[in-house]
């Protein structure tokens, strides 16, 4: 039996707050099994014709956020800043850390990779980083620390 918080250990693997939140709530996505149940091949391109990918992998809840999102760019015209698409579902660590990326899980994608290297200001519109905010889509050009403005997830960090 637990009788304090200081007896529970947090697996490095989630020790993110991001990571966190998504274990609770969506579970280890390296366990057998776990892709069949929290991914989805997205068709991106029968909705979004000017996406550069046809389709994507991503996380059952994602999707429709992101849905959101890209069809608010459209109304506004900003879709025209997503050049290229780099990924979005890949179970993988962040650099130099044991700690799992958001991308584990399927809950980010990254975007125009080589106009918003990691550690860089990020080339995307204030307005394209409001439309997605408003769409419950956290932008990694915004983060204080080590920015990553390719990086749009629906968890902040």
């Amino acid at each position: 039996m637990i009788t304090e918080a200081n007896d529970i250990i947090l697996p490095l693997e989630f020790s993110g707050t991001a990571q966190l939140l998504l274990f609770t709530r969506y579970d280890d996505p390296r366990v057998a099994g776990w892709e069949n149940k929290w991914v989805m091949n997205w068709k991106v391109e029968q909705l979004h014709p000017w996406f550069p990918e046809k389709e994507i992998k991503i996380h059952k809840h994602f999707w429709p956020i992101l849905h959101d999102a890209f069809s608010a760019l459209e109304k506004s015209g900003l879709y025209k800043e997503i050049k290229t698409y780099h990924r979005c579902y890949q179970l993988a660590q962040l650099p130099e850390s044991p700690v799992l990326s958001v991308h584990s899980w399927g809950a980010a994608i990254d975007l125009n990779a080589e106009d918003n290297p990691f550690g860089s200001v990020g080339a995307w519109s204030e307005d394209f980083i409001t439309i997605m905010a408003d769409n419950g889509i956290f932008c990694g050009q915004k983060w204080t620390g080590s920015r990553e403005p390719m990086h749009f997830a629906m968890v902040d960090g």
